[in-house]
């Protein structure tokens, strides 16, 4: 949530030329030839087109000079699947004010004659979200296939910060544009995200947009950004937040000047912000290693060996507390008060452990950053309220770690998945903050061994799984959130072909080792018509390939390297053979980014199969989608497969 930071203006008389409210789009544009549209060439798999819309931001002399935004938009509804467009939802804060909404849904009649059906406003809803958030919802009257709707609405706010633009959404656009007056006196940062090229981009100074008297004229800033032909942004797995890569405008602010009391700086630079770090956004819970030295046990101190004693402290702090399920604080930083409850946020938590790393004199670091549904903060300039997330980095022996107490499951050395957001902001308050990549060197690994026992009668199969890493820490949290029933009534919904006969796990609470998992089960419906039907990758089967793209223009990122190992055997039956093999594949990945291996063995009467899937990269480029792609297709085809045990 972003920052709101107050104007006040009134102390001044403006005289101001109000030519940039002319600018704001009305309504009432909709052409037969829009509704006349069935499908947009562009992307024929759309359920709604923008066909344009326009955010036009200046002084509103007329609501006490507050910043006023009038929005427009006009979209065309081209399937049943597009109905969701015409709710509309509008976040309000604090003091804003949403207002001057109106809304008209265009449909051609018989002879092509527009008919028009007004919004009326006893279908306008104001909902309170807490105390500082509300909502105001419509919903577009007499929609069709085929309609058109058209709205706009006012935002004025008595605050500085500024909304981001979005020129992309999951919908295409025609066009969009965004133009602004900005008075000089107030100066931003602004930064255009995403992939696609501006085909507005506009920056003017009016000289003479303001006169205020005894002081004499003053100057705005006149802004005017616009893309056209904006293809849908399409989601898709393994990336990170949509913000990242999404084309947008943001506005930081940077500064405002007072005309009679100098400047006041917003976006400072990385020393000042440190500075503001410790003392206001930590609050000075940076210096508490006397008070966490007394609350550990005296025997963590006597250790020699100064990694045993970062793993002491770390599973001490992680095993005391219980995470709340924040990442930011609501409100002040009192690691004291949340050590004595056993209770508190990923700041609470993850302080304690660097004060208390601190008490035992281990060189230790804080690392600020974002989780995975944020966007990354930007490392043009200081934007604290971007980070959310804050970990702790130890070097012993020249060797780095980074630690992060905050669930039980993890073990030392590993941060929380949803961590994994890019660079972290590294903090020495002596010598400067600096960016540095996060690197856990941690591959995450599993490894399943199925044995399958072959009958007439009955078809039963041990299996063991063996994970590492966030394999572990992923499987260890789901069967502690269950009772063993329920976790063996899940494996079995998962797998409806198997039925669980014994389930045994080990390791569970010894988050340093793998965690194994064994399982005897009972097959179904394998012996049909006297033969055989074995799937023979039971319970590891890739059946759809998560890159379906044509084209990806932002980068796959796993979050971690990962190994997936796979053993099969089976001893053939008595009196019956294998009707045909399988074939060994190898395909492997450009720039060693990874590896499939399947390979095959029949020796007498026992068959073996071996496959290896090794990602070796955390993140691919969206150069290499079509080679990874490709990989999962690769992957896909070749377990497809059926083996079949007929009598000789």
């Amino acid at each position: 949530m972003k920052k709101k930071v107050l104007i006040i203006i009134s102390l001044f008389s403006f005289l101001i030329c109000f030519s940039q409210k002319k600018k704001s789009s009305k309504i009432g544009n909709a052409s037969i030839e829009e509704l006349k549209m069935v499908r947009y060439e562009n992307d024929s798999t759309a359920n709604a087109i923008v066909l344009y819309e326009h955010a036009n931001h200046y002084l509103d002399e007329k609501r006490d000079y507050n910043r006023t935004t009038d929005y427009y938009f006009r979209i065309k509804i081209l399937k049943k699947a597009g109905f969701n467009k015409a709710t509309i939802r509008i976040p309000s804060y604090g003091k804003e004010k949403v207002h001057h909404i109106k809304g008209i849904t265009y449909n051609l009649n018989q002879g092509d004659r527009i008919k028009k059906t007004h919004l009326i406003s006893k279908n306008i809803f104001t909902k309170k979200l807490n105390e500082k958030w509300k909502e105001i919802t419509f919903t577009m009257p007499a929609l069709k296939v085929g309609s058109i709707i058209e709205y706009v609405y006012s935002v004025t706010t008595p605050y500085s910060q500024m909304d981001d633009w979005l020129f992309q959404s999951d919908i295409p656009k025609v066009k969009s544009d965004f133009t602004a007056s900005i008075l000089g006196n107030w100066k931003y940062n602004i930064r255009v995200i995403g992939f696609l090229p501006l085909t507005t981009n506009q920056f003017n100074v009016d000289k003479n947009c303001v006169y205020i008297p005894a002081m004499g004229k003053g100057a705005c800033a006149l802004l005017a950004y616009g893309i056209e032909n904006i293809p849908a942004f399409k989601e898709e797995k393994h990336m990170l937040s949509a913000k990242n890569f999404k084309s947008r405008l943001v506005f930081d602010l940077e500064s405002y000047r007072h005309p009679s009391q100098g400047i006041e700086k917003y976006t400072k630079t990385w020393r000042d912000a440190d500075k503001r770090l410790k003392n206001n956004f930590l609050d000075k819970q940076t210096s508490k290693k006397n008070y966490f030295k007394k609350q550990l046990p005296s025997t963590i101190f006597n250790s020699t060996s100064e990694l045993n004693k970062a793993k002491a402290i770390f599973s001490f702090i992680k095993n005391h507390y219980t995470w709340n399920g924040d990442y930011w604080p609501s409100a002040k930083v009192r690691i004291k008060k949340a050590f004595t409850n056993k209770f508190g946020n990923i700041f609470d938590i993850n302080l304690s452990l660097y004060n208390s790393l601190k008490a035992a004199e281990i060189e230790t670091y804080l690392i600020l950053t974002s989780t995975r549904d944020r966007a990354m903060p930007t490392k043009l300039h200081p934007v604290i309220n971007e980070f959310n997330y804050l970990l702790v980095k130890i070097v012993i022996d020249n060797k780095e770690y980074y630690l992060d107490a905050s669930k039980k499951q993890l073990p030392f050395g590993l941060v929380q998945f949803q961590a994994l957001n890019g660079d972290g902001r590294l903090l020495n308050f002596k010598k400067g903050s600096v960016w540095e990549p996060i690197k856990l060197n941690n591959k995450a690994f599993k490894t399943i061994k199925v044995k399958l026992n072959l009958s007439e009668e009955e078809t039963t199969a041990s299996i063991k799984i063996s994970t590492k890493s966030y394999y572990a820490v992923n499987k260890r949290a789901r069967i502690q959130s269950k009772s063993e029933d329920e976790y063996i009534e899940s494996f079995e919904s998962n797998y409806p072909f198997l039925e669980v006969d014994t389930f045994k796990v080990e390791n569970l609470n010894q988050v340093a080792k793998n965690l194994n998992e064994t399982y005897t089960v009972t097959l179904e419906d394998v012996y049909r018509d006297g033969v055989f039907y074995i799937n023979p990758f039971l319970i590891t089967q890739h059946t759809r390939n998560p890159f379906k793209l044509k084209k990806r223009d932002y980068p796959v990122d796993f979050g971690y390297p990962s190994e997936n190992t796979y053993i099969f055997s089976m001893q053939i039956p008595e009196g019956y053979k294998l009707k045909k093999e399988l074939n060994n594949k190898t395909v492997i990945l450009p720039n060693n980014g990874g590896k499939y291996l399947i390979t095959t063995k029949v020796y007498n009467t026992t068959m073996t199969l071996f496959c290896k899937i090794s990602i070796n990269k955390s993140v691919y480029t969206s150069q290499e989608y079509h080679a990874l792609k490709e990989f999962f297709n690769h992957i896909i085809k070749s377990q497809d497969v059926i083996l079949e045990m007929v009598k000789e």
